[in-house]
């Protein structure tokens, strides 16, 4: 599986907007544990990306 595809599936799903044809055929071609793992580690990437940007704006003011 391409790594780069399974990103892109995970930030349509966060999205929420990926629907059809194209969202059931990455369904079906992808396993869940790798899927899974993406998720949370680009979710994990999200929250480190948000404390860095908040801990900056209060330093800052």
């Amino acid at each position: 599986m391409n790594p780069l595809r399974l990103v892109r599936t995970v930030l349509w799903g966060f999205l929420g907007l990926r629907q059809g044809q194209e969202h059931q055929r990455d369904l079906e071609n992808m396993r869940p544990v790798p899927l899974i793992l993406t998720g949370v580690t680009l979710a994990a990437g999200l929250v480190l990306c948000l404390v860095l940007v908040a801990k900056f704006a209060v330093v800052s003011a």
